[in-house]
């Protein structure tokens, strides 16, 4: 399939040197196939040639906004998203893809105003919520998030990671039992969505159901063994159990995955003195400030 693209591609270049083939709607043909076989750069490039021949050609700036949000250039992503709202000013879905951009550039103020805009236009596409959402939950507004994520789930309710934002919300808001049950609803939902076991273990142990805690954070880690958080967790379980050379196994595969995982040399530290090895709880210490010094 990729070389029959690579082959269309080389086709259109051939065709768009041509003096009566360099029309604003071939340039965006070429654009599109590029996209499809990966090469970003010239597909942003093919969009551009094909607005400097139509200045309101709105597909070419959303597409070029898109391939530029590929190449992890969401600045220029923004500056076309822009031009295209100009020409197209009651696009929900353009303010929503705005939004996005400015997500990513932590211009968390912007976004809220074009994820507002969206759903003023089209209050019923629970995406735009649930992105909302995730801005109101980075900037510690877990009431407003949690409410996005409940209009959300209303307007879809078969979505997994809806029920998941809902309790991680519930979660902060030390609203354990709700989190746990919507933390139950995301498994219904999908029975393999580890971060909702992940989350089961965090607010069992929250609840002291140690045992059920354990049981949870240990299936997260047998569906992802490669997230220190899930070992973080199943530690400090296994600390208040007194199980503290387990405890400390479990903080040592934290630190495996990630070196500079500063509380996870800390809570060692702690099950070390636990066990008597005061010498190694002094050396965790150590490394957990140096650790926190590189930040």
């Amino acid at each position: 399939m990729n070389c029959r693209f690579y082959i269309l591609s080389f086709l259109l270049s051939f065709i768009l040197h041509t003096t009566y083939a360099q029309t604003a709607g071939a340039f965006f043909s070429s654009g599109t196939i590029k996209v499809k076989i990966k090469n970003y750069r010239g597909a942003a490039d093919d969009f551009g040639k094909a607005i400097e021949l139509d200045p309101k050609y709105v597909a070419a700036y959303i597409s070029r906004a898109n391939t530029f949000e590929r190449l992890n250039d969401y600045y220029a992503a923004i500056r076309d998203y822009n031009k295209a709202i100009k020409l197209q000013t009651n696009d929900a879905d353009l303010y929503f893809s705005r939004g996005h951009a400015e997500q990513f550039t932590k211009d968390y103020s912007a976004a809220i105003k074009d994820y507002d805009k969206a759903i003023t236009i089209n209050s019923n596409v629970a995406k735009y919520y649930d992105y909302r959402g995730e801005v109101k939950y980075i900037q510690n507004d877990f009431v407003g998030a949690k409410k996005d994520y409940n209009k959300a789930i209303e307007l879809s309710p078969n979505i997994p990671s809806f029920y998941y934002d809902l309790a991680e919300s519930e979660f902060m808001l030390k609203e354990y039992n709700a989190a746990l049950k919507s933390y139950m609803k995301t498994l219904e939902v999908d029975a393999n969505y580890v971060y909702a076991y992940w989350g089961q273990a965090k607010t069992k142990e929250k609840l002291k159901d140690l045992n059920g805690a354990l049981v949870d954070a240990t299936k997260s880690i047998s569906l992802n063994p490669n997230v220190p958080d899930f070992y973080l967790t199943r530690g400090v379980v296994k600390k208040q159990l007194q199980d503290y050379y387990g405890a400390a196994q479990d903080y040592t595969e934290a630190i495996k995955l990630d070196p500079n995982l500063s509380i996870a040399y800390t809570y060692r530290a702690v099950a070390k003195e636990k066990m008597g090895d005061s010498q190694g709880a002094v050396q965790d210490l150590a490394k957990a400030q140096q650790t926190k010094n590189k930040k």
